[in-house]
């Protein structure tokens, strides 16, 4: 990746619409920096023979408890303590 100077990142947070004073520039510089620093990290890793993903922790069905629907005896006890409701049913908004 190329660095770009300070003065090329104004411009172009000024071509975003970005009104930036000089010391949000210089700190928001600065974070890009890190970032891209950060990223370049991540391209020395060494990745072969891992395969792709699209999720970065590994999900297990036996970890989720089964959705069961139960039928209430008591169906106004469960709305007592909703905040919004109408009729027999909560209002979510």
């Amino acid at each position: 990746m190329s660095k770009i100077s300070k003065h090329e990142f104004k411009q172009l947070a000024a071509s975003l619409y970005f009104d930036l004073d000089d010391q949000q520039v210089d700190e928001l510089y600065c974070e890009s920096e890190n970032l891209i620093n950060a990223l370049a990290e991540l391209k020395s890793l060494p990745i072969d023979g891992l395969d792709p993903t699209d999720y970065c922790v590994a999900l297990s069905a036996h970890k989720l408890r089964e959705d069961i629907a139960v039928k209430h005896q008591h169906p106004e006890e469960l709305l007592q303590n909703a905040k919004n409701r109408k009729d027999k049913f909560v209002v979510v908004k």
